[in-house]
């Protein structure tokens, strides 16, 4: 009996334990979910049901819930109640604990209301719906269940949403839902929502749609052709001002014209005409065409790559207080003469600013602006100007493309920073600035077949002029008259009569590292004023010309001069031969170095043929000359490829004032 015993008591001793076990086993391979629903205002919602494929709860009064015993997997759980859209989330399951915190946001039902399908016709809808928060919308539709169609989604998130279906099928059923996207980046979805279109006979879309300015005032005319038959009722005149829309009504007329006078000066409107049957049904829209108000801005605008080319067709002025902003890509065709006002045709169109002026162009997107002509000519069109009472403070020009103008920029009070920028075939002037009102700083910009390529003349206040490339042109930089002026590092390529011209009344003007040369055929820099010229290139028929009103300093410079055709390194050109003990206006010439002619007289040249007062003239041999690693400049005509650059050994290093360099190029 006793043995019996025992083994009964093992026997429970083994269950319990195995038991335990599978309680433990048990624990260690279940885990747990807890979290909260909220509707979309973050308030607790109770009743929502949260199931899984293990089982399900209910959420508290609170909003709370709670899912035990779950195994451990990725599961799906999906929280549901009526009227309000069911949301799902994935979830990883972790043995042995309970994740929390886990928030369902349930979007009301009504979250999307008040659809509504107006303006049906034969071929088109308007679809406007409503969301209680901001959302990104748009509107799926189709003739069959799948809705095989969409618009574009809204640009931004708005609580109104308004969409046109167009191009519908006249006498057929359609089926849409309207979606949204909230900012808290849920899902919202409407009822499936049926209409039909109606059958009717629709009228031919007008054509040849042309926009216009009436002469003397901000009015744009329109005129179109289209038939008028017997089912013509009228047409509708629709307007934009992107080309992607939307496109509002603006007028209805029963003629081939039509005039909106509730435009502005610098805005592009885009236009579309449609004929209406005596129905109401309305044709197919016409060609869109577009057009740029000419005329005084008294509204800020922005002119965009997307809405490229724009084209200028009369003069456009940017008013004070107004700013004009032109972002990258843009394409500005403006016409050769005043289209509207017959009285002024022979006038060159302009951009005048008298507000803000900002161009933003980059190297690979740069703005460009140019002559519409087929056969553009230099002078084509006046330029831009910067009038007396424009804000050069707020304005700034970066990465523009300019040609075939008078003047690329014409500063009647001064410029803004220009930079980055490239002035082509402009008829006198890629740049002109007078009378400043602030500093001037022109850099990194590229001139090429202009008159003169920068004319800086009669500002009474800091002038740069540094890093530009200036090329083909008559007078390459003209730099006079300003109170102090630093021309710096520019480049100046094939010019006709000089390459630079300078004469400031600062003491402390300073005109360095420039090259004057590629083919120069004329004087490389005429001296007229107190700058100081100093570590200059200059490869031209005369170096450096010296006119009697100079009082100067000259300084370890580069001239290439060839004795074939008469060359002449420095010249003075005063009506009286130059004598330093006598001379009113004193020139310091020193430590500069003459290549190829071997004559002093060559070198440096008085008025009257003898020799110019020179000191500490660096030497350079017939033979190997300043060993540039371009090589010989006279043996060939020089190209924009042609090195300037001393080699390595050349007699240009340290042989210059104070221990210097000769020369632009290597430049410490």
């Amino acid at each position: 009996m006793k043995k019996i015993r025992y083994i009964l008591t093992l026997l429970l001793l083994v269950v319990i334990l195995a038991h335990a076990g599978c309680m433990n086993s048990e624990s260690t391979g279940r885990g747990g979910i807890s979290g909260i629903v909220t509707n979309s205002y973050g308030e607790p919602l109770s009743g929502v049901k949260i199931a899984s494929p293990e089982g399900s709860t209910m959420s508290d009064i609170y909003g709370k819930w709670l899912l035990e015993s779950l195994p451990v997997q990725t599961i799906e759980l999906t929280a549901s109640r009526e009227n309000y859209q069911t949301q799902k989330l994935t979830v990883d399951v972790i043995s042995g604990e309970t994740i929390e915190n886990l928030v369902f946001a349930l979007a009301s039902d009504g979250d999307i209301f008040d659809v509504q399908v107006s303006s049906i016709t034969s071929t088109s809808a308007l679809i406007t719906f409503y969301t209680r928060q901001k959302a990104v919308g748009y509107v799926k539709y189709g003739r069959s269940a799948l809705l095989e169609e969409s618009t574009f989604s809204d640009t931004e998130a708005l609580f109104t949403h308004q969409y046109n279906l167009a191009g519908l099928v006249p006498a057929s059923t359609y089926r849409l839902k309207c979606m949204a996207t909230d900012e808290n980046g849920r899902g919202l979805e409407s009822e499936l929502i049926t209409f039909n279109t109606p059958y009717t006979m629709r009228p031919e879309a007008p054509t040849g749609l042309v926009p216009g300015k009436t002469a003397n005032s901000n009015i744009v005319k329109l005129d179109w052709n289209a038939s008028t038959g017997a089912d013509f009722s009228g047409f509708n005149v629709y307007r934009a001002e992107s080309s992607q829309g939307p496109f509002t009504l603006v007028g209805a007329v029963n003629q081939n014209s039509y005039s909106d006078n509730n435009v502005y000066p610098g805005i592009k409107y885009y236009y579309r005409v449609t004929s209406v049957a005596g129905t109401g049904e309305e044709s197919s829209p016409s060609p869109v065409e577009s057009f740029l108000m000419p005329g005084v801005m008294s509204i800020n605008a922005v002119w965009k790559a997307q809405d490229s080319p724009f084209n200028l067709t009369g003069d456009l002025t940017v008013a004070p207080g107004v700013s004009l902003v032109i972002d990258k890509g843009v394409t500005i065709n403006v016409s050769r003469g005043e289209q509207w006002d017959a009285e002024s045709a022979d006038d060159l169109v302009e951009l005048r600013v008298q507000g803000t002026l900002m161009i933003q162009g980059t190297a690979d997107q740069p703005v460009a602006m140019t002559s519409s002509s087929g056969s553009p000519a230099a002078g084509d069109w006046q330029g831009i100007i910067f009038d007396v009472a424009s804000d050069l403070g707020a304005s700034l020009i970066k990465g523009l493309h300019i040609s075939f103008a008078e003047y690329g920029f014409d500063g009647l009070s001064g410029l803004p920073q220009i930079s980055a920028s490239r002035f082509i075939n402009c008829r006198v002037a890629g740049i002109r600035c007078r009378s400043a009102r602030s500093d001037v700083l022109i850099e990194n910009n590229y001139f090429d077949s202009c008159a003169s390529g920068l004319l800086i003349q009669d500002n009474s206040v800091n002038v740069t002029l540094t890093g530009n490339q200036v090329v083909r042109c008559v007078y390459g930089v003209v730099c006079r008259d300003n109170k102090y002026a630093k021309v710096e590092s520019n480049k100046v390529g094939f010019s006709g009569v000089s390459g630079i011209d300078v004469g400031n009344t600062g003491v402390t003007s300073i005109v360095r590292y420039n090259t004057v040369g590629w083919g120069s055929t004329g004087t490389g820099l005429i001296c007229r004023g107190n700058d100081e010229i100093r570590r200059n290139t200059l490869h031209a028929n005369i170096g450096i010309e010296i006119r009697d009103t100079a009082e100067a300093v000259i300084r370890s410079n580069l001239m290439l001069v060839d004795k074939s055709r008469n060359g002449i390194g420095i010249l003075y050109t005063g009506a009286v031969p130059y004598n330093f003990a006598t001379a009113s206006k004193t020139v310091t010439i020193q430590n500069n170095a003459v290549w190829n002619v071997t004559s002093q007289t060559s070198k440096y040249a008085n008025s009257d043929g003898t020799f110019l007062a020179a000191s500490a003239d660096v030497g350079l041999t017939q033979a190997s000359g300043p060993a540039l690693q371009g090589g010989d400049p006279f043996k060939e005509f020089p190209n924009l490829t042609f090195s300037y650059v001393p080699s390595s050994g050349s007699p240009l290093f340290g042989q210059g004032y104070d221990g210097e360099t000769v020369g632009a190029e290597n430049v410490p």
